[in-house]
C-alpha cells in the first residue's frame, strides 16, 4: 500500500473539528489551569500520610524504646548476631569484625543497647579510633533513637582538639557560662553569699558541657572508658584516671533518658568489652596514683647500659643505649618520655645528630608523657605537645609545630638544614606562650601560641623520631625564673 500524499497526511495530523484547538488573542485574560479535585487531593494527602505514617506515628506517639536486653550486661562481641539482637539504630553499617563492634563513620547514629540503665550505673569498655580525627562518642541516659537526647561524651573531637561532657547538646555553651549567669542572678537578689549556686539557673532542658582542652586521640590507640553516675554526679574515667565529670542538679533519669548508646562521626571506631551493672556491684579499679616528681632542673649523659626508671619508653624494639647516647631508629612517632614534668617555662638543651642524608631529627615537648603512635603508618600523627622537627621531609624543611605537624598554625624554615655526622646543638626555650629554637648557637624558629598547652596534661620531655636512625646526648633542663 503506498503512503499517503501529503495533503492526505496533513489532514490526517490536523486536530477534529469537533474538538477545535483554542488559540490565546492578544489581550485575554490568563486563566489558571484546572487543578485536582476534591477527591484528587484527598488521595494525595492520604498517600503522604501513609508514608509518613511511621515518622508521624514517633513524633506525636513516641513510646519508650524497646528493651531485649536486661542489665547487667556484659558483651565481648564473639557473635556477629548481637547487634541485631542486643542493640537498635536508625544509621550507620555497625558490625561485629574480628571479635570486636565496628563503628565505620557512622555519623552520629548512636548504637543503642537495648536494655534500661539503673539510675546510678557504671559502664566499661576498650575503645580506639583508627584514624586520626579520634571523635568517639558515646552517649548515656538518652531516649535509645535519637542522638544528644542525654549526655554525650566526646574523646577528642572538634578536630581532635578537645573532649567534653555535654548535657543535651554537644555544642552547648560551657558550665563556665552558667555559672556567670548565677552569679548575675545571686547579685541582682542582693545575694553576697561567695557560692555559686547553678542549680538557680538550671532546668530541665539546661543544655551544657564541661571540657578538656588539648586532649587528643591517639589513632590506633585502645583506651579503657568508665563512666559513673551516682546520684547527681557522672564521672568519666579514661585508662583508671579521672577525666572529666559534670554535676547535674537535676540529673537526666527515667523513660526517655534511660539508654546507653556508642557512637561516632566520621572517624572509624572499634568497641569492645562492654560491661554494664551498678557501681556498687562493678567497682572502678583506678590505676595507682603516681610518684609526684618535682618540676625541676635535669641531666642525663646516657653513659649507662640502660635507660632506668626515669623514662617512659613507648617504642622499646627501636629504643637503646650506644656509646653513652639514647639511639633511635623506626620509631614511628613513639617517644621515649621523660618522666620527671616539665616547668611551664624551660631551657631545653640537647645535642643530637644522624648520619643519615635525609636528616629528619624530631622531640615533642610540653606533651602528655605516655601518648604514642599505633595506627596505620601511612596516616598522620596528632602529638599531645610541641613537635619540633629539624630537616623533616627528607632534609627540606624544619618546624615548630602545635600538636599536628601538618596544619597552618605551624612555623617552617625550607632548605636543607641537617649536615649528615654532625653534631648539632638543640636550645629550646619557653616563656608563656612564646617558644623559641636555637640551632648551634643561632636563633632558627620561634612559634607564638595564642593558646599555650599547659597543665597536668602538657608538662613532658620526649625524643621522637620517625624512620631515621638520630643519636642524642647530654640532655639539660633548667626552669627559667618568673
Amino acid at each position: 500500500m503506498g503512503q499517503p500524499r501529503r495533503k492526505e497526511k496533513e489532514k490526517q495530523d490536523s486536530p477534529s473539528e469537533a474538538t477545535p484547538r483554542q488559540e490565546p488573542t492578544a489581550g485575554s485574560a490568563w486563566v489558571k489551569p484546572e487543578g485536582l479535585s476534591r477527591r484528587g487531593w484527598a488521595v494525595l494527602v492520604g498517600l503522604i500520610l501513609f508514608i509518613q505514617f511511621p515518622l508521624i506515628h514517633h513524633v506525636l506517639f513516641r513510646a519508650e524504646a524497646e528493651a531485649t536486653t536486661t542489665v547487667p550486661y556484659t558483651q565481648d562481641f564473639s557473635d556477629s548476631s548481637v547487634v541485631k539482637r542486643d542493640f537498635f539504630t536508625v544509621g550507620g553499617y555497625w558490625r561485629v569484625l574480628g571479635g570486636e563492634l565496628l563503628a565505620p563513620g557512622v555519623k552520629n547514629n548512636p548504637l543503642w543497647l537495648q536494655a534500661p540503665l539503673p539510675d546510678d550505673v557504671a559502664i566499661e569498655f576498650d575503645v580506639r579510633s583508627e584514624l586520626p580525627e579520634g571523635d568517639i562518642r558515646v552517649e548515656v541516659f538518652g531516649n535509645g533513637v535519637d542522638p544528644s537526647s542525654g549526655y554525650v561524651l566526646v574523646q577528642g573531637g572538634w578536630n581532635n582538639s578537645s573532649s567534653a561532657i555535654a548535657r543535651l547538646d554537644m555544642n552547648a555553651p560551657l558550665m563556665e557560662a552558667l555559672k556567670r549567669r548565677a552569679a548575675r542572678k545571686a547579685e541582682s537578689q542582693g545575694d553576697t553569699a561567695q557560692a555559686v549556686d547553678v542549680a538557680s539557673v538550671f532546668k530541665d532542658d539546661t543544655r551544657v558541657r564541661v571540657e578538656a582542652k588539648g586532649t587528643p586521640v591517639q589513632a590506633g590507640r585502645t583506651y579503657h572508658w568508665r563512666i559513673e553516675r551516682r546520684a547527681t554526679l557522672l564521672r568519666w574515667y579514661i585508662d583508671g584516671e579521672l577525666f572529666l565529670e559534670l554535676d547535674d542538679p537535676r540529673p537526666l533519669k527515667g523513660q526517655g533518658h534511660d539508654r546507653l548508646g556508642l557512637s561516632g562521626f566520621e572517624s572509624q571506631i572499634f568497641y569492645d568489652n562492654l560491661r554494664v551493672d551498678t557501681p556498687d556491684r562493678m567497682p572502678a579499679k583506678l590505676a595507682p596514683a603516681a610518684a609526684v616528681i618535682p618540676a625541676g632542673p635535669y641531666a642525663d649523659d646516657f653513659n649507662r647500659d640502660t635507660l632506668g626508671d626515669a623514662w617512659n619508653v613507648t617504642n622499646a624494639a627501636a629504643t637503646r643505649l650506644v656509646d653513652g647516647a639514647l639511639v633511635v631508629e623506626q620509631l614511628h612517632n613513639r617517644p621515649v618520655w621523660l618522666k620527671r614534668p616539665l616547668p611551664r617555662d624551660a631551657v631545653i638543651e640537647f645535642d643530637a645528630w644522624t648520619d643519615d642524608p635525609q636528616g629528619d631529627i624530631k622531640v615533642e615537648a610540653w606533651g602528655d608523657g605516655r601518648s604514642f603512635y599505633a595506627g596505620d603508618l601511612r596516616l598522620q600523627y596528632t602529638a599531645t605537645g610541641y613537635v619540633f622537627i629539624f630537616g623533616g621531609w627528607k632534609n627540606t624543611q624544619s618546624v615548630i609545630a602545635r600538636r599536628s605537624e601538618h596544619t597552618p598554625d605551624r612555623v617552617a624554615r625550607d632548605g636543607a638544614s641537617v649536615v649528615p655526622g654532625k653534631r648539632h646543638h638543640f636550645k629550646l626555650t619557653r616563656r608563656g606562650a612564646t617558644l623559641a629554637w636555637e640551632l648551634d648557637g643561632q636563633p632558627f624558629l620561634t612559634l607564638q601560641d595564642p593558646s599555650p598547652l599547659e597543665g597536668a596534661r602538657n608538662q613532658y620531655f620526649g625524643f621522637s623520631g620517625w624512620q631515621t636512625r638520630v643519636h642524642f646526648d647530654n640532655l639539660k633542663i633548667e626552669p627559667l625564673a618568673p
